[in-house]
């Protein structure tokens, strides 16, 4: 892999040269381990069918986003990016202060959504946001088995905006309910009438719900003391069908001074979660956990004209009630330099965070794992990174970076089963359709490629790309994580009332296993290959009237059968239809 790197770097290199010239960014309840822990941090490549969102005809300027990947826990100092590309074309007139969406499609889909603001007065704005969609259809797995995997996805936000003196307060309250079915599974097919007593959690249902409030306090531009501040408190409960509970609560603040030569900076947080009936790993019992984690985050920022430096520490210390605390130091430094003022970026640092890996945190990212996993928690002992970014022209942005990590106890899902070897049969005896994890320590290479180029508002085309190579103590394969990953997007709007979007979603090959349990002797591992990912995507726009558009969605127009996890295979070609009113 590193090899193929290194062919990536020279084809970069040869492709966007002439650029530069040119111009001067109960089975549920096991767990595997295997002497350590790994757990890659990699972008979320997978919502490949997501509700379709209709595009606005203005194009706002493209936004780069330079931090480390993956993001720490707590807030750090970012830097303003380069100037981004210019657009041309006046921006779309406000119409009202509410947007209804609605619509319907293939595999018994129903889509609704709205926005709605309220000027609260001089010094107060209100909103609120709904969403629902859900489908009921069946879904062809790899081994060619029809079966039902329905979904729902609702969300209701209720937010507020206060302008006070010399700060502002915003507010959230939020509820959501994500529900689904275990519907997959790995191997050959397997008669309906053995499911449910070979697979384990054959179509069972799985919900999380999360309910909370935020609450986030910070200085603005006519505040005229010396010191910028930021305070964010944020509570969360989580629970699910299954049983599991969180409480979760988090205070955090970000300080920066100025002195008489440099800035100082101090990004702080207290985070208590708190557990219910999960598999603690420690005490080898079902029940609570509670851990309480700290972080520090005091650095010191010089700026000049060109150029700026920040130097510190990341300090995090997590106490648990069952293990002993666990203590991380790592480097918080970055460096930037622009010799062409708007035109182009240097910048390079080092940086490293502890990951809180509690439950709610690891359904959002696999929604098919154990829902009793204990998972540890991983540290990001450093972070190298480096890259360039700035403009070819400017309609051209582009970022090139380099990244280069230290985790230790990186988590991967892995799929368990029994097998009889006294029986001449490939069918297991018994089989998990839920994720557990086994850890290992991981060094990870990233190479990330960016465009972001607009012509006007009649086009727009954005590129990223992430090539990944990893250089594992134990495990033979990193297992779910592609090679390499794509996303390219674009938006045509021609004169008149007709808009058309168009995504592609790239995925390398990935490696997944299958852990088999053998009754008369020990483990053996079936190594499966998922094949590619191509995803193509289309959506059409027309502008009937100020208010109200019509709008169409064609995903997985590619129709290709593809899988997110082992043994779970997305929906394949899917239309959504329907229409938007604003007020």
């Amino acid at each position: 892999m590193k090899n193929k790197l290194i062919q990536y770097s020279f084809i970069l290199t040869f492709v966007f040269a002439p650029f530069f010239s040119n111009a001067q960014q109960d089975s549920l309840r096991k767990e595997v381990e295997v002497v350590k822990a790994y757990q890659p941090s990699i972008s979320d490549a997978f919502k490949i069918n997501d509700i379709p969102k209709i595009e606005d005809a203005k194009t706002d300027k493209p936004t780069f986003n330079y931090k480390i990947n993956p993001q720490p826990v707590f807030r750090t100092f970012s830097t303003d990016p380069v100037q981004a590309a210019e657009m041309v074309g006046e921006p779309k007139a406000e119409v009202g202060k509410g947007l209804l969406k609605a619509g319907v499609g293939n595999y018994q889909t129903p889509y609704a959504e709205l926005f709605y603001n309220a000027d609260g007065g001089k010094n107060s704005d209100f909103g609120l946001h709904f969403k629902h969609i859900s489908s009921n259809g069946k879904v062809k797995l790899i081994n060619d088995d029809k079966v039902k995997a329905p979904f729902s996805n609702s969300l209701a936000e209720l937010y507020s905006k206060h302008y006070l003196s010399g700060s502002n307060l915003q507010t959230k309250l939020y509820f959501s309910r994500d529900a689904h079915r275990y519907y997959g599974y790995t191997g050959p097919q397997i008669a309906d009438e053995r499911k449910e007593t070979v697979i384990s959690n054959w179509q069972q249902k799985q919900a999380f719900t999360k309910g909370g409030l935020s609450l986030d306090l910070y200085s603005n531009e006519s505040n005229r003391a010396d010191t910028d501040y930021a305070i964010k408190l944020n509570y969360q409960y989580f629970s699910t069908k299954t049983g599991q509970t969180e409480n979760f609560a988090e205070l955090s603040t970000s300080l920066a001074h100025e002195f008489d030569s440099f800035k100082g900076l101090l990004d702080a947080s207290v985070s208590y979660l708190n557990t219910d009936s999960i598999f603690n790993t420690t005490s080898n019992a079902y029940g609570k956990k509670q851990q309480i984690l700290l972080n520090a985050s005091p650095a010191v920022l010089l700026e000049a004209d060109n150029a700026l430096l920040k130097a510190g520490l990341n300090l995090s210390l997590m106490i648990d009630d069952d293990e002993d605390a666990r203590f991380l130091l790592t480097p918080n430094i970055r460096g930037e330099w622009s010799p062409i003022e708007n035109i182009i970026k240097v910048y390079a640092g080092a940086g490293g965070f502890l990951q809180h890996n509690h439950y709610s945190v690891i359904a959002k990212e696999n929604p098919f794992v154990n829902p009793y996993q204990d998972i540890k928690n991983s540290e990001h002992q450093y972070i190298l990174f480096g890259g360039i970014n700035g403009k070819f022209s400017q309609k051209f942005n582009y970022r090139i970076q380099l990244d280069y990590a230290s985790i230790k106890s990186e988590h991967f899902y892995v799929i368990n089963s029994i097998t009889d070897p006294n029986i001449n049969t490939i069918e297991p005896i018994s089989l998990d359709n839920t994720f557990e994890v086994i850890y290992d320590d991981l060094n990870q290479l990233t190479v990330i490629t960016e465009l972001y180029y607009t012509a006007s508002d009649l086009f727009n085309f954005h590129f990223k790309g992430n090539f990944y190579s990893y250089d594992l103590e134990v495990l033979e394969h990193p297992w779910h994580k592609p090679e390499f990953d794509a996303t390219i997007s674009t938006l045509f709007k021609p004169d008149g009332p007709l808009s058309f979007t168009a995504d592609v979603i790239i995925i390398g090959e990935r490696n997944a296993t299958e852990i088999s349990t053998l009754t008369t002797e020990g483990f053996q591992a079936r190594n499966i290959t998922m094949d590619p990912v191509f995803d193509l995507n289309f959506g059409v726009e027309y502008q009937y009237s100020p208010q109200l558009s019509f709008f169409g969605r064609a995903n997985n127009f590619a129709f290709q059968k593809y899988e997110s996890w082992s043994g779970y295979a997305k929906q394949g070609f899917n239309l959504l239809f329907g229409a938007s009113y604003s007020f």
